[in-house]
């Protein structure tokens, strides 16, 4: 039993030192995106937000200002308001010479005037950029794929990290309330140890989850294919729709949504010019989160509906890989969730600095203790 410990020890001390950094990071880009809209209308109110009034401007409209008023733009996403106050925001890129920029445009819903623009590519902290910035951080650092995988195996080993973590912070079920307690005073060993393990333990069940998810949403294309030999996951139906390019004279942006959620609430529109197609996504009683999960397919042609898909699926891998992201953001347990989802970065951030706090002690001490 006692070298059973030692190895569980032996694996949490190394996996610690090793992953500390890279978990830091994460944590603390997590925490602050949980709640990405809210600091971004914030820290730009002249972008997100207008009076509240009518919106009386066409979605036609919204597009043609967003093309005409930043030259070289081409929108890829039109993000409608969802409640009074909000404005349109369009996804796309920018061309400039021979290079693209992602970026985003938005419009005022009153009256279809440009409000502003900006570019999001790169690491920019101002606070125009700055929450883009950290959400690119969280994703790969913004060094591509490479570094995304790496942070799923960093996610993967932290997973597999939280059943020695638990059986050395309660190593007996009879002391196990014990485990959950601060004691110490001031900033002693006792109370540093302490305050490693308690909040790790209170916020356990939370942070496995961000790890898990984690796992699955770096590695999206080896999960999918591991998830497939037990059940079939499909992928959103535009992604193998044929290419036959946009037609000369395409029915409107407003046209579409009328064809596709007459009465229903729409969240978004997605352009697909190359597959000739509007993507209209609406609210559904299916979805995990604050998102628009139905699809509804509309031809440019003739404003006719082609398809329709819930990404909720129909097949028990497609729900798996459908709950990820509602989980990893908190969005599927709504205010409640997202603050738990914060209070695990938080306890993530305070296990990795106690953790190095309490090796360094250690290891400056064992030469006397020896």
């Amino acid at each position: 039993m006692a070298r059973a410990r030692r190895a569980l020890r032996l694996w949490h001390k190394v996996f610690g030192l090793g992953a500390a950094l890279w978990l830091v990071l994460l944590s603390a880009t997590g925490s602050a995106i949980v709640f990405y809209d809210e600091l971004d209308r914030w820290l730009n109110p002249d972008l997100r937000a207008v009076a509240a009034g009518p919106a009386a401007a066409s979605i036609k409209t919204v597009v043609e200002t967003s093309q005409v008023s930043v030259p070289g733009f081409t929108p890829r996403i039109v993000d409608l308001p969802n409640r009074p106050g909000d404005s349109f925001m369009l996804v796309g890129a920018i061309e400039r010479g021979q290079k693209s920029f992602p970026a985003q445009v938005f419009v005022d819903p009153r009256d279809g005037a440009l409000l502003g623009f900006r570019i999001t590519d790169g690491a920019h902290f101002d606070r125009r950029r700055l929450m883009d910035t950290l959400y690119a951080l969280h994703m790969d650092l913004m060094a591509g794929p490479v570094i995304a995988w790496f942070l799923g195996l960093v996610a993967l080993l932290w997973a597999i990290d939280h059943v020695p973590a638990a059986m050395l912070a309660a190593p007996r079920i009879g002391r196990s309330l014990e485990a959950l307690k601060i004691g110490g005073k001031g900033f002693n060993t006792r109370r540093l140890f302490d305050l490693h393990r308690a909040p790790g333990l209170w916020l356990w069940p939370v942070t496995l989850m961000l790890a898990l998810t984690g796992v699955l949403l770096a590695w999206p294309e080896s999960t999918r294919d591991a998830m497939r030999r037990f059940s079939p996951v499909n992928e959103r139906l535009h992604y193998e729709m044929p290419a036959k390019g946009p037609p000369k004279d395409a029915v409107t942006p407003d046209q579409a949504i009328i064809a596709a959620a007459p009465e229903g609430e729409v969240d978004s529109l997605q352009l697909l010019p190359r597959q000739g197609l509007y993507a209209v996504r609406s609210f559904d009683r299916r979805d995990l989160d604050d998102i628009g999960r139905l699809w509804t397919y509309v031809d440019m042609a003739d404003g006719r509906v082609v398809a329709r898909r819930h990404d909720n699926g129909e097949t028990v891998g497609d729900a798996v890989f459908a709950w990820q992201y509602p989980l990893h953001s908190g969005k599927a347990f709504g205010l409640a969730g997202r603050i738990a989802v914060l209070a695990g970065g938080i306890v993530t951030l305070l296990l990795c600095v106690s953790g190095l706090i309490l090796w360094r002690r250690r290891s400056r001490s064992s030469p006397r203790r020896a």
